[in-house]
């Protein structure tokens, strides 16, 4: 058996890691309720936040959504759901500058929170180039916004 050398070794370890699938963990959210509310009216389009005003204003109704890739049927929040079918297809909906945490939430939940590997994160956030920052981000023990491993 050839040792492994280093750099070598290292840049295998990472290349293995860049490949792991991540996802938005909505159980991680359950038990934060009153964030995942002020958090999704944060990602509301301009047009939907006029229309739901505040955050603690509307009445917080469940609708059914069918995931698109496992056809999984479970309940989302109405805000979510606004969300997902329409500004999170919006032109400028992660827009240049964007905290990398939460330009990645947007990223995959315009992608149905499909699980994507980092480098096909970094090309839809824009951080080409950036795949060794974000591993580290989302690779740590510490779960910013949900994000985890799928």
């Amino acid at each position: 058996m050839k040792p492994v050398i280093g750099n070598q070794h290292r840049e295998n370890i990472v290349i293995a890691a860049q490949e792991t699938l991540f996802h938005i963990d909505f159980s991680w959210w359950a038990l934060r309720e009153d964030e995942y509310h002020t958090y999704f009216h944060s990602l509301l389009c301009e047009k939907h936040q006029k229309e739901f005003n505040y955050v603690g204003d509307h009445e917080r109704n469940l609708i059914d959504w069918v995931n698109p890739h496992t056809g999984e049927v479970f309940s989302i929040d109405s805000v979510e759901y606004i969300v997902r079918t329409h500004c999170s297809i919006q032109e400028g909906y992660i827009p240049e500058g964007m905290a990398m945490v939460d330009s990645i939430f947007r990223a995959l939940l315009a992608h149905g929170n499909q699980p994507l590997t980092i480098k096909k994160l970094a090309y839809l956030i824009g951080r080409v180039g950036q795949e060794s920052t974000i591993l580290r981000m989302l690779g740590g023990r510490k779960v910013y916004k949900g994000l985890r491993p799928a």
